[in-house]
């Protein structure tokens, strides 16, 4: 049996991340999915939708299933697995609305140390919604908010139509330099597409603007990146990964790679948080050659994060 993909729903108190998901759950294409709300999220899902269920189980107009996460998030996944089981609750993919206030770190960690949730499940992606008009203030009084951005691998601008044009402008600036390697879209203020929250597993991220960049982006948060020629051996992965770990520990934020390997004809891609690195898979239509890492740290000096990019990229082999 395949993995079922799961993809997190993250931003602050009314970034529109819930609008968003109501749209998702009318699109027919996405009848197969079950959704988990936090009960202490924002808001619930639009009742207009909800056909049957309980007060922890709903069938959704359409088919979507919707579980309302009591516990925590590995329980409520594998209860949706015996559900599936018993009740031949089919879905293929699941979509998780965190609240508002959640820092998504201890969240992913405790997804990829589950071995029974690798066993059924892989982390698709992270989509970050974010309130156009209100995110400076978000940076500055809840931490909450940045680890949200720098941690996404897609960025969802919203509002925009209530944002003077700088704010907006601002908004772009500092996602951009928060999370260089996150896709990101502004929403138009006419059309509320619910389909940007999905990140299909099998898409190529999209390429570093440049070959290398340091930058310390305020908010006690720096981000590093680099691409660069050549092949790695998985021991010399394995050692820097080892390397990087015992140096920044906790405090690297996120690390975002894709790799040319010796032992592996496609590229890998790698993801870490706080420590914890597991790759997604393998890259079967990846554009270029180059490899690319992106490491996102918190009170770590910029300068500490290029010296560990450039070891990494010491160790390549010429083609």
């Amino acid at each position: 049996m395949s993995d079922i993909p799961v993809v997190l729903v993250t931003g602050f108190l009314g970034a529109g991340k819930t609008t968003l998901l109501n749209d998702l759950l009318k699109r027919p294409a996405f009848r197969d999915t079950a959704v988990i709300i936090n009960e202490a999220g924002d808001a619930g899902i639009d009742h207009a939708l909800i056909e049957t269920g309980s007060d922890e189980v709903m069938l959704l107009e359409g088919g979507c299933i919707c579980c309302r996460m009591k516990g925590s998030l590995n329980a409520t996944l594998n209860g949706l697995l015996r559900r599936r089981a018993m009740d031949d609750f089919a879905f293929r993919r699941v979509v998780v609305e965190t609240s508002g206030l959640a820092d998504p770190a201890p969240v992913l960690h405790a997804l990829i140390a589950d071995p029974l949730f690798n066993r059924h499940f892989s982390i698709a992606g992270v989509t970050t919604v974010v309130d156009a008009a209100n995110f400076a203030s978000t940076l500055a009084h809840h931490p909450e908010g940045m680890t949200q951005v720098a941690l996404a691998d897609r960025i969802l601008i919203s509002k925009a139509d209530l944002a003077t044009a700088d704010q907006l402008a601002a908004a772009e600036r500092e996602v951009a330099m928060l999370n260089p390697l996150a896709e990101c879209h502004v929403l138009p203020a006419s059309a509320r597409d619910g389909t940007l929250l999905w990140i299909d597993p099998r898409e190529t991220p999209r390429p570093l603007a440049r070959r290398f960049s340091a930058t310390g982006v305020g908010h006690a948060v720096t981000t590093a990146s680099l691409a660069f020629p050549g092949r790695l051996t998985q021991d010399q992965v394995d050692a820097w990964l080892d390397r990087v770990s015992d140096l920044f520990g906790a405090a690297l934020l996120r690390l975002k790679g894709i790799l040319h390997l010796v032992e592996v004809p496609q590229p890998v891609v790698l993801h870490g948080v706080q420590g914890l690195v597991y790759s997604p898979g393998l890259l079967a239509n990846a554009a270029g050659d180059e490899n690319r890492m992106v490491l996102i740290a918190r009170g770590i000096e910029e300068q500490d994060l290029a010296d560990a990019l450039t070891l990494l990229a010491g160790m390549a082999r010429p083609e």
